[in-house]
């Protein structure tokens, strides 16, 4: 028997469509497995980088304590800079209370001068004859002593002063007559 003759009584009886209908059937075969083994690796790929996601979570909740030690630390040193901070205001204000303080003795003291000068020139006989002087002058004595009052300024201006500048006469401005003799009667 020669290699046709085994040929043909192993495959003889297969006819064409029966040969393309094998055909078709071992191709659909091959595109399921393909199918499949595609839907396999996707699979295998998703679950992988699932398995990722979870490894990194895992990993992190480890690193809970970690991190929350972090946020302590961070916690207590904005703690201490907030002390800090509110150490130099409270020095900053101190400073300028003490500045301000400086400033109104400063000005008490150029106000209680400036009175000084007003009672001595006022009182005094040889330069203010009459003993009066003029509404404008008066009213400008007392604002500027309201001024020194409101400035904690007490003690023998009260005592002294104040009395003696309330004895001086008050010429109206409009009263002409009397406001040039007391200007003339100066000097």
């Amino acid at each position: 028997m020669n290699d046709v003759d085994v040929f043909l009584e192993v495959f003889g009886g297969f006819t064409i469509a029966e040969a393309m209908k094998f055909l078709i059937a071992v191709a659909a075969v091959i595109y399921a497995c393909k199918k499949f083994s595609d839907y396999l690796t996707k699979k295998h790929d998703a679950e992988m980088k699932k398995n990722e996601q979870l490894e990194e979570a895992l990993s992190a909740v480890k690193k809970y304590p970690e991190y929350r030690q972090q946020s302590i630390a961070i916690q207590k040193q904005w703690e201490q800079e907030n002390k800090d901070i509110r150490k130099t205001l409270e020095e900053v204000i101190k400073r300028l209370d003490d500045m301000e303080e400086d400033t109104k003795r400063r000005e008490r003291n150029k106000c209680r001068d400036r009175l000084l000068q007003s009672f001595r020139y006022y009182t005094n006989k040889e330069k203010n004859p009459m003993q009066a002087w003029t509404r404008m002058e008066s009213e400008a004595f007392w604002e500027q002593f309201k001024d020194y009052e409101n400035m904690d300024g007490n003690g023998y201006m009260h005592s002294d002063v104040q009395p003696a500048m309330n004895l001086l006469g008050v010429i109206e401005m409009d009263d002409t007559e009397h406001v040039a003799a007391l200007m003339k009667s100066r000097g």
